[in-house]
Formats: C-alpha cells, structure tokens, sequence
C-alpha cells in the first residue's frame, strides 16, 4: 500500500525495483546506526561460516592480526557478507550474469566475496597487501580450489600507489571491480573505481 510518508522524517514511499534497491532496504530495516559496526561476523572467532552459492563457505580469520594499526584485512566485515548475499541473490534472480566474466578485487582482505564471486562462474584476481596473502591464499585453497567450481580465484600482491603487477594489466582486462569497505576515491590500470564512504559496490568498469 502505497502512503504519503513513512517515519518521522515523512520521506515519500516507493516501490522496490532492482535486487540492489531489496538489498539496501533489507540493511536500511535492520537500523544499522543502532547495532555496532560489525553485527554479522564474530571477530574474535579464527573462522566465519556463510552459507552461499549453494556451499558453506568457510574463512579463515588472524583476530591477533586485528591488533596492528592499520590492518583490517585479517577478518570478515559485514559489507563483505552483504556483497557476497547481494551476489548470489543477483545472479539466482537472473539480474547478473558473472559466468565468464573477469574480475579483479582490491583489498580482498580474508577473499569472501571473491570466493563467492568464482563460484558463481567469474575468474577472479584477488589482491591485496603482502602480509594479507598468506592468509587471503588459505581461503581461496579451502574454498575455490574444487574441479567442479565454475569459476577461478588466483591471488596476487597489489599495494596502492606502487605500479600494479604486470598479470594485472594483461589484455583483456576485467570486466568487473569488486570491492566492500569504505574506501577513498582510487585509480588503478587507469581504470577509476568509485567509491562512497560504509557502502557496498559492484562497479562496472568496461
């Protein structure tokens, strides 16, 4: 039923459209202001367990690692559950199609989403700082490395500002961006990715 306004605010009320519009409603009904930061994930725990893609996908975490300023890639955050959701909600409604296509991911920090994203049928190149790839190399090996899995995950160093690794910029390039967090504005391959701060992205980048 449509209405005139809806919460104090007496914003105008709209129908949901896409699978993007569901996700962030979903988020939005939830009051993510009134929960901590990461209510999805417990942190403290050296694994995450997500059922996804028809798998349960199981990651590695290093809490321990949490304790050095600077790092975040050592544990799943919640943007990285609700992208990985979004994915396979996207491509079981038809709205998606990532089989066949390329994609390369900065901060792939524990690898969730691109795990998810090569079992859905996309060959992915999982990047991120060299103290995360051990770590990052751990879960693609539980989680990707199956014949039956449609897609493929394969993990290189990528540290921002430094010249990208030449595997990078082999032709053809990707097709897809993938990145959750809250990141700054970066250019990588002169390729622009986009981003906005505590929200959740699949940029189309060719």
């Amino acid at each position: 039923m449509m209405g005139s306004g809806m919460g104090a605010y007496g914003g105008a009320v709209r129908p949901v459209e896409s699978a993007a519009g569901e996700t962030m409603l979903l988020w939005g009904l939830g009051q993510p202001e009134a929960h901590r930061n990461n209510a999805l994930v417990r942190q403290a725990a050296h694994a995450f367990e997500l059922d996804a893609c028809g798998r349960r996908l199981s990651l590695l975490q290093s809490p321990s690692s949490m304790s050095t300023p600077g790092v975040t890639g050592a544990v799943v955050w919640d943007s990285g559950v609700v992208l990985a959701k979004f994915l396979e909600h996207a491509v079981d409604s038809q709205r998606l199609l990532l089989r066949g296509t390329r994609a390369v991911e900065l901060g792939s920090g524990c690898g969730l989403v691109r795990c998810a994203a090569a079992l859905l049928g996309a060959h992915v190149v999982l990047t991120d700082l060299p103290d995360r790839l051990k770590l990052l190399r751990k879960n693609v090996a539980l989680n990707v490395d199956d014949p039956h899995v449609p897609g493929s995950a394969r993990v290189t160093e990528l540290v921002w500002g430094d010249d990208p690794h030449h595997e990078l910029l082999k032709e053809p390039l990707p097709d897809f961006g993938l990145f959750a967090s809250a990141f700054s504005p970066v250019s990588c391959m002169d390729i622009k990715l986009l981003s906005a701060s505590d929200s959740v992205h699949l940029h189309r980048i060719r």
